[in-house]
């Protein structure tokens, strides 16, 4: 059962009691991200989110980190371009403990100077990892080619440049001015009681009631086109390709997932089927949808040799051509909706999805969409709008592509872009 409560200090509370589970897992969500960060302040977001777990005025970084491990429990975070996250989940015993531990680190967090030097380090280190990390990195210039010069196209831990001239004031003047009460939601999933939790939060939690740095209606963003290659010295060639897809709110967003899962959903998908399985021409191939606030990426990932870099990127835009052109059967829209409700409904078979799914819910949409209207909302895409939706993403003007790999720049006059 879904509850919401909003405190006189601005913070929402969701809850979705589940009672034939033992867990809770509770995020408590701040509304900002690495798109909300001004240039000098680049990579800020997921420093302040190091940070935290570094130590407070009653628990040493290694008690916190013990605080949750030692009754079974996990306690973790991320950083997104529009969001970040604290969560933890515990045995439903135990979710006092994982709100004190919570309301600690976010409340009266040391920011030692000499931790924040020593971080600095390990952040560098996490920022090369992901340069060793082709796969991942291929996305992220993506990201960054498509909005060049946006906050929304940075990388979300920064650069080493920007991560040096970090201080302790600068990442106190940020919290002061985002984490307040007006752009927190905490969500909680699980066996738990709506009431209980609200009365817990009141107590341990201390959000500012003023928001200083209030967000704005933001523009919609325009998406640059760009193709490029980085030359790397890599065992394959790693593709994504990409093209701006319309925002989380647009009801839309089911046709376009409907279309990703027939292009690239799975091992029984256009591109799987075409590019792996008849071809032999990649082993990882498959499409993605990331929706943002006001706009969104619709996007295709393929890794191989790179004699057959041309060949697959060019069967790949094969298959967007032929979702505008082509009719969509009624067994194969059929598949991918059994495919799409089912992934969804065995995602939500654990409290960590579920209090995901409520905390996005209400911070892009204002309200929370149930199983039974998200389910409905599938049913009723036809074929016509998913070849619609095709119809106005695939457009030659509005694709980029970062290949990445052992080839040269030349690699991009050699393939057919024109996807009409």
């Amino acid at each position: 059962m879904y509850k919401k409560t909003i405190l006189k200090n601005g913070v929402r509370v969701v809850t979705e009691k589940i009672e034939h589970v033992r867990s809770v897992t509770i995020g408590v969500w701040i509304d900002v991200g690495s798109r909300d960060e001004g240039s000098d302040e680049r990579g800020i977001s997921h420093f302040i989110e190091h940070m935290l777990f570094k130590g407070t005025k009653k628990r040493t970084a290694k008690e916190i980190a013990s605080s949750l491990e030692s009754v079974g429990g996990a306690l973790n975070a991320f950083t997104g371009r529009e969001h970040t996250c604290y969560f933890a989940r515990v045995l439903d015993e135990h979710l006092n403990i994982a709100i004190d531990v919570l309301s600690d680190i976010l409340k009266n967090a040391l920011l030692n100077p000499s931790d924040l030097e020593r971080e600095k380090t390990v952040i560098i280190s996490e920022i090369k990892d992901l340069e060793d990390s082709p796969a991942d990195l291929v996305h992220d210039r993506l990201m960054n080619n498509m909005w060049q010069n946006q906050p929304l196209g940075r990388s979300i831990m920064g650069d080493a440049q920007s991560i040096l001239k970090m201080t302790r004031n600068k990442l106190i003047d940020f919290i002061k001015g985002n984490y307040v009460g007006p752009k927190v939601v905490i969500a909680s999933s699980g066996n738990l009681d709506h009431q209980d939790l609200v009365k817990m939060i009141q107590e341990k939690f201390r959000f500012n009631q003023t928001d200083k740095n209030p967000k704005v209606g933001q523009p919609t963003l325009e998406a640059d086109q760009m193709r490029v290659v980085v030359n790397r010295k890599t065992a394959q060639t790693h593709v994504s390709l990409g093209v701006p897809v319309f925002p989380y709110k647009d009801k839309r967003r089911y046709a376009a997932l409907l279309l990703s899962n027939i292009l690239g959903g799975g091992m029984s998908s256009r591109l799987f089927q075409g590019i792996r399985e008849k071809l032999g021409l990649a082993y990882n191939v498959f499409t993605f949808v990331d929706f943002f606030q006001d706009t969104g990426i619709f996007g295709i990932y393929l890794g191989t040799h790179k004699e057959n870099t041309v060949r697959a990127v060019d069967i790949a835009l094969k298959e967007l051509r032929s979702m505008k052109k082509d009719s969509l059967s009624w067994q194969e829209l059929s598949h991918a909706k059994l495919q799409l409700k089912g992934n969804l409904m065995l995602s939500l078979e654990n409290t960590p999805n579920r209090m995901n799914r409520l905390a996005r819910h209400e911070l892009l949409l204002n309200r929370f969409v149930d199983l039974d209207e998200t389910i409905n909302s599938i049913n009723r895409v036809k074929a016509q709008e998913v070849i619609e939706v095709a119809t106005d993403l695939f457009d030659s003007n509005k694709l980029s592509a970062v290949i990445l790999g052992p080839v040269g720049k030349r690699v991009i006059n050699q393939i057919n872009w024109n996807i009409l």
